[in-house]
């Protein structure tokens, strides 16, 4: 044996945040104005913090996707089935960050054309590059673009955690479908992917020795 130690849970794991951006989340964002029940969502944005600060204190390595809407790098069945882009389009305030959850200069941003956060981007390789083999997720869509992503996570070799209080979803259907949606999408991670987690209990596992 070489006598190294095997890197930590804590240096393993990678937290990666799906999509708070303004058209997703904010009140004034793109799904609001279209109809959508945005506020479990908005509802996250505190608890997310909190967790944000949990990794960053902890030095856990941090990840955050935003979604871009451009006919030009989306694919042909994306542009076929949604139509000309309408949210978060490049340069505009709603593809950006809503200001509670704003990335650090030091945090890795992913930009994706798709549900997914692996398709067509870096990020497979900007986590290998940094250790991790686990990926903590977070944000919008547990049963669209964060399942996408876990789902994608595990094809990939990753171990998968859903945190379920830091994981919402929104519809034209209201709370009471948004709950639904949510709780199928962590049924699905639970039974099939991996693993569900509180964002106290994540924090926690990165405290232990």
């Amino acid at each position: 044996m070489n006598g190294c130690a095997r890197p930590s849970f804590r240096e393993r794991t990678a937290l990666l945040v799906v999509d708070m951006q303004n058209d997703f989340v904010s009140p004034g964002g793109a799904m609001a104005r279209f109809g959508f029940d945005a506020s479990d969502v908005q509802a996250i944005v505190l608890p997310l913090g909190r967790l944000l600060e949990g990794a960053r204190r902890h030095r856990v390595s941090i990840f955050h996707t935003r979604m871009v809407n451009d006919v030009r790098r989306n694919a042909p069945s994306w542009t076929a089935f949604w139509g000309d882009p309408a949210v978060t389009l490049p340069g505009t305030w709603g593809a950006e960050f809503v200001p509670e959850l704003e990335p650090l200069a030091s945090e890795i941003v992913v930009e994706k054309y798709g549900y997914g956060a692996f398709s067509g981007t870096s990020l497979d390789a900007a986590l290998r590059a940094v250790g991790a083999d686990t990926v903590a997720v977070a944000g919008t869509g547990p049963n669209i673009c964060s399942g996408d992503t876990m789902h994608e996570a595990f094809a990939r070799g990753y171990h998968v955690i859903a945190v379920s209080d830091c994981l919402a979803s929104f519809s034209r259907r209201g709370r009471a479908w948004n709950a639904t949606m949510r709780e199928v999408g962590l049924y699905v991670i639970e039974n099939h992917y991996g693993r569900v987690l509180s964002a106290r209990d994540l924090v926690a596992a990165w405290e232990a020795p």
